[in-house]
């Protein structure tokens, strides 16, 4: 069957499990899905792991509830103890508990302070700390426990009665089993991105359980180095993933502030910025190119300027990903996720942080973003090496599909414009500074149509959830599914719209199928 197909709403894709990607192909499912209604919701069995609990972790946590004898709570099976700790202390608990198990922990809190336990969710999705789907799967299967139906998630609260066998010693021993397993699979994993990584060695690189954990834990470390210093101030420099924002938004201390400039391009307010700030200012923050728009600053003028300031660079190539461009010498701290890219299967979280050795205080910043991360999970390693044998291959077949499809899309009536890496006047020439040659522009490409977008997004045959970086094509209208808090209200538009966001755009993660069925299905969709 041609992956260029309908997939009914909900559908994991791919078909396994463990897949990041649901299924939402109309525009009616995505705002469904965002509002969380029941007709979208019912349908919907999985999801992107941050976002949307795994009924195999619910499973979990029901379990070890019961088992533990709890009242009623609000439960949060998560990487550890001590992260459980920092997640009831993010979410301002009052009321919570941990219970241990084999490695990570359940953080409970009250069922009658509802606004505590939606913070605590939201400091999970943010900082990417949430058990995973194969870590919860080994833990039920070490008990002799059934597997759930892949059915919709029903609330804790609701389960009643169970019966749940006690650990056993096998079960005990898979843990060490797993550790032992997940720090040789690490190395490995290491030892495959270490050309990409240079100047960086194997020891100056961190795996974390996601992209978005490796984040945190850099953020984590740049304050515990330069908070004694005094330096408190932040810079948000161009459009952020949503969750990035929310850490600076959410886990910044009473004294601690971030101001965020959209433009990548304009040197004269970052500038502008350090002076006004000079001598607190402790990191600036930016993906390397953007998402959406896909624009890159001129990464050593900016290196250069905050270590001229004492702070820290921090720099995510998530968008292009490992393969295509080369950003540690311009960044004293990299971020990004392998889930994209390297684990191309759409199958597997994960995520690296490298530190620069050549960065002032490496050594420290090492150290404290060692304490602050949370592992991966041994079998989402396996996973990920698995799927990284084929990265550079899968990267060159996405890079010509890029280019070949974004050309014929500036050709068409039905789209306004099309955005690229390495199309686009001063940004492209900056893109090209860290490329690793001409004709890596990575997969995405963001269109603006003068069609309905609703219209074109309903009718594309092909996958349409969140993520990007598979050898599989998927489109998303990425404002409505990152940012939908924005489309509703007339001054949030204008807002996206002075920002340089159309907030009807639509992100194309292009694959590395045949390149005459992707031109193909865009032109069906656009007629």
């Amino acid at each position: 069957m041609s992956a260029f197909r309908h997939f009914p709403t909900g559908t994991r894709i791919p078909d396994n499990p463990h897949a990041v990607i649901v299924s939402l192909p109309t525009f009616a499912d995505v705002v469904g899905y965002e509002e969380r209604r029941p007709e979208t919701m019912d349908a919907v069995r999985t999801g992107y792991p941050r976002f949307l609990q795994h009924p195999y972790v619910t499973a979990v946590a029901r379990h070890l509830f019961l088992a533990s004898k709890l009242p009623t709570r609000a439960l949060f099976p998560v990487a550890s103890a001590e992260v459980a700790r920092r997640v009831a202390a993010l979410a301002g608990a009052q009321d919570w508990g941990v219970v241990e198990s084999d490695g990570w922990a359940l953080l409970h809190t009250s069922p009658t302070d509802p606004a505590t336990a939606a913070r605590a969710g939201k400091i999970i999705q943010h900082t990417g700390v949430a058990v995973s789907s194969r870590q919860a799967e080994d833990w039920l299967l070490a008990r002799g426990l059934p597997l759930p139906a892949l059915t919709p998630i029903a609330p804790f609260e609701r389960a009643a009665t169970a019966v749940v066998p006690a650990a056993t010693p096998s079960a005990a021993a898979n843990a060490d089993v797993a550790a032992a397993n997940a720090e040789r699979i690490a190395a490995e994993i290491v030892t495959v991105l270490a050309p990409l990584l240079a100047p960086a060695g194997a020891a100056d690189v961190l795996l974390c359980r996601s992209g978005m954990n490796a984040f945190y834990a850099a953020f984590e470390a740049i304050r515990a180095l330069q908070l004694p210093r005094g330096r408190t101030r932040w810079l948000h420099l161009g459009w952020l993933y949503t969750d990035t924002t929310e850490i600076l938004r959410k886990c910044l201390g009473t004294d601690e502030s971030f101001d965020f400039l959209p433009d990548v391009l304009d040197k004269a307010a970052v500038e502008k910025f350090f002076a006004d700030n000079a001598g607190k200012v402790a990191a600036v923050v930016t993906e390397t190119p953007t998402n959406p728009l896909v624009r890159t600053p001129d990464m050593a003028w900016l290196s250069a300027l905050a270590r001229q300031h004492g702070a820290v660079c921090v720099a995510d190539p998530s968008i292009s990903g490992l393969v295509n461009v080369n950003l540690v010498p311009f960044a004293d701290v990299l971020v990004t996720s392998l889930t994209k890219y390297a684990g191309n299967g759409g199958d597997v979280m994960a995520g690296a942080l490298v530190v620069n050795p050549a960065a002032p205080d490496a050594a420290a910043l090492l150290s404290a973003a060692r304490l602050a991360r949370s592992p991966a999970y041994w079998r989402d390693l396996a996973r990920l090496a698995e799927e990284m044998t084929e990265m550079t291959t899968v990267a060159a077949r996405i890079n010509e599909n890029t280019g070949r499809l974004s050309a014929w899309l500036g050709k068409h009536p039905a789209v306004r414009r099309v955005l690229r890496a390495d199309d686009g006047g001063a940004s492209a020439a900056n893109y090209a500074a860290i490329a690793r040659g001409a004709g890596r522009p990575g997969c995405m490409l963001t269109i603006e149509l003068n069609i309905p977008p609703a219209r074109f997004y309903d009718r594309i045959r092909c996958a349409k959830g969140p993520s990007f970086g598979t050898g599989f094509t998927i489109v998303s209208p990425y404002i409505y599914m990152a940012h939908y808090e924005l489309v509703g209200d007339a001054a949030q538009r204008r807002y996206l719209l002075d920002c340089g966001i159309d907030p009807e755009l639509i992100r194309v993660s292009v694959g590395a199928e045949d390149y005459t069925e992707i031109e193909a299905v865009f032109a069906e969709a656009l007629a």
